[in-house]
């Protein structure tokens, strides 16, 4: 008697838990996505010559870059490369969700340096667009970002190391790290981001 009343005290424990672990996770997959700031909508010119207008209802995935560079920003656009292989199988490259990145130092990279130089990471222009502006049109987005740059010499910027992600109203909705030795973009936060943003 005594035995099966504490087979019954362990069944209910373990029900409770798992209808614990369930709500928890609901609560994961329900929870809102925090609007951080509003970033003022833009216009530049792509390497290619086109204009890019930034408020064009898709969700964003924005890095600055310089190609000169030595290790973040290599590192971070390699990890762009398996986004953009992400979201092609989910067929969400280029008509819902895009990456944008800006170079830091137009001075140096021209449209054939950056060309060169997206062709390393396979980049398709259809979805993941490199963009490069004059120094005042590159420090007025900058600024919209709250992104601090500073050119320390010819060959070296120092930068902050944070990307954007920017929902279909020009909201920015996250922020992650860029890449670095210890640690690659947290591609799989991003992913579960964007794929919620999409559902809004």
């Amino acid at each position: 008697m005594r035995a099966n009343h504490r087979l019954l005290t362990v069944i209910i424990s373990l029900v409770i838990l798992l209808g614990f672990f369930f709500a928890f996770s609901l609560w994961r997959e329900s929870k809102e996505i925090p609007v951080l700031d509003k970033a003022d909508p833009f216009v530049m010119n792509t390497i290619s010559g086109e204009q890019y207008h930034s408020d064009n209802k898709k969700v964003k995935l924005l890095t600055f870059f310089y190609t000169r560079c030595p290790d973040i920003c290599p590192m971070t656009l390699y990890d762009f490369k398996d986004l953009q292989l992400q979201l092609q199988n989910e067929g969400l490259f280029g008509t819902k969700v895009e990456l944008l990145a800006i170079t830091l130092d137009p001075e140096n990279d021209s449209n054939e340096v950056i060309s060169d130089y997206a062709s390393a990471f396979n980049a398709n222009s259809d979805g993941w667009k490199f963009m490069r502006g004059t120094p005042e049109e590159t420090k007025e987005i900058t600024d919209t970002f709250k992104m601090k740059y500073e050119k320390v010499s010819d060959d070296v910027i120092s930068h902050n190391t944070s990307m954007y992600l920017i929902d279909q109203e020009n909201r920015i909705r996250g922020l992650f790290n860029m890449a670095n030795t210890k640690e690659p973009v947290d591609k799989e936060e991003i992913m579960d981001t964007v794929r919620k943003l999409i559902k809004e």
